[in-house]
């Protein structure tokens, strides 16, 4: 069962590719990282393709608490961060201006790194360390602290500099927890360690960009998603208090993620796979008069697919004191438009004292989810005084003298019941 598109009307926009300006920040503050033209950047040890992206330099103001008296000064060590995305992946140069660059082949805790700190599926600390070449030492090393330690979806190099070294990462989707692209954020702390001498075992010097614990990292901030979900809120006359629902997930075909947002009556999926470069796709829910009447909301992989579809309940108010629920179903098809699945009328009411409701819990199957629905609570409604409604597409809710449970299944072609 398909029920008409016509419900919903749409608007599109799409993103402005363009470098941004030069960017500032403070230790704990977001990590600005700018959108690039596909291909731009190449992870080859020449930087000369990064000469458009704004760096972001780290000196004694990122040095840790105890450390700030020993930072020399930019001679000592002076780090430079850049962060620039396309629609393939995450691009990171790290360059360290360092006077004396300790290392040793055993790639230890006692010698000059750098480490992006992740946060895991299981909500541990992951490390992805970074250590540099030397004078000593001829190959740079990137690597997990623990197993695995070849890095996945992600290729990098490292470099020796005249004074210090840099390193070049690319990571793709999956690359790292938590990064996707079309990811709004990036949880991760950058953490650099100068080591002066081997002689002693702690540092001279530790530089971070934000905490060190998985609750307190610190976050990269993508342009295009930020400026594009500001975009929606701005076309629609909406604010940040109208957001009743946000979430980042895989909801069009493809590998990027999107952000889904639900704001005042409108629906609107942000992202790679809206539109190449980057677009927002919104449309109103014409079923719901005003903010007010949204009233619940979840996302749910119904068919075992790649992709999430929606489920919210929203009100319609009547004359004479009617009113009903409607739970609706839908999701971003392949053809490009938002696809409604399901509409049902899952409460009806009439004032205080004649009252109807439906059930409906979502049932994993595996990777697929079935709907319940079944009668729940029945007052002062009989067979005689109810009026069944429904029709266009609108199923009418279930009652005590009528069919009172239904289970629908979900497969790539739609819903099917029971």
């Amino acid at each position: 069962m398909r029920v008409n598109t016509a419900l919903f009307t749409f608007g599109l926009l799409f993103a402005a590719t363009g470098l941004s300006g030069s960017a500032s920040a403070q230790p704990g503050t977001p990590i600005p990282c700018e959108r690039v033209p596909d291909g731009t950047i190449s992870v080859d040890g020449l930087r000369g393709d990064w000469k458009e992206v704004e760096p972001l330099e780290l000196g004694g103001g990122y040095a840790k608490d105890g450390d700030k008296s020993r930072w020399q000064g930019p001679p000592d060590l002076l780090v430079k961060l850049r962060c620039a995305h396309d629609g393939k992946g995450t691009y990171l140069l790290l360059e360290v201006d360092d006077d004396q660059v300790v290392r040793t082949p055993r790639a230890g805790r006692s010698e000059d790194r750098a480490e992006l700190l992740f946060k895991d599926e299981r909500g541990k600390l992951r490390e992805l360390q970074i250590y540099p070449p030397s004078a000593a030492v001829r190959a740079g090393q990137v690597r997990w602290s623990r197993p695995p330690h070849a890095p996945a979806r992600l290729k990098s190099t490292v470099i020796r500099l005249k004074h210090g070294w840099a390193a070049e990462l690319w990571i793709q989707g999956g690359g790292v927890p938590g990064y996707g692209v079309g990811s709004p954020v990036l949880h991760t702390t950058l953490r650099v360690t100068d080591f002066d001498s081997t002689t002693f075992n702690k540092p001279d010097t530790v530089l971070v960009t934000g905490g060190e614990t998985p609750e307190t990292l610190g976050k990269i901030e993508y342009d295009t998603a930020k400026k594009l979900y500001a975009q929606f809120l701005k076309d629609k006359g909406l604010t940040q208090r109208n957001v009743l629902y946000y979430e980042v997930g895989n909801f069009i075909t493809g590998e990027a993620l999107e952000q889904l947002v639900i704001a005042g009556t409108w629906i609107a999926f942000i992202g790679e796979d809206v539109m190449k470069g980057g677009a927002y796709y919104a449309f109103p829910v014409e079923m719901a008069k005003s903010q007010s009447d949204m009233l619940r909301f979840r996302t749910v992989n119904l068919d075992g697919g790649t992709n999430k579809s929606i489920l919210l309940v929203i009100r319609q108010e009547g004359t004479q004191g009617l009113s009903r629920d409607i739970m609706l179903i839908l999701r971003f098809a392949d053809s490009g438009k938002p696809e409604l699945l399901l509409a049902m009328e899952v409460a009806v009411r009439r004032g205080q004292d004649m009252v109807m409701t439906n059930s409906y819990k979502l049932v994993p199957k595996g990777k697929k989810h079935e709907l319940e629905v079944a009668v729940d609570k029945v007052q002062g409604w009989t067979k005689e005084n109810h009026r069944p409604s429904g029709g266009q597409g609108l199923e009418g809710i279930l009652t005590p003298w009528g069919k009172n449970r239904r289970v629908y299944t979900f497969e790539a072609d739609g819903p099917r019941e029971k």
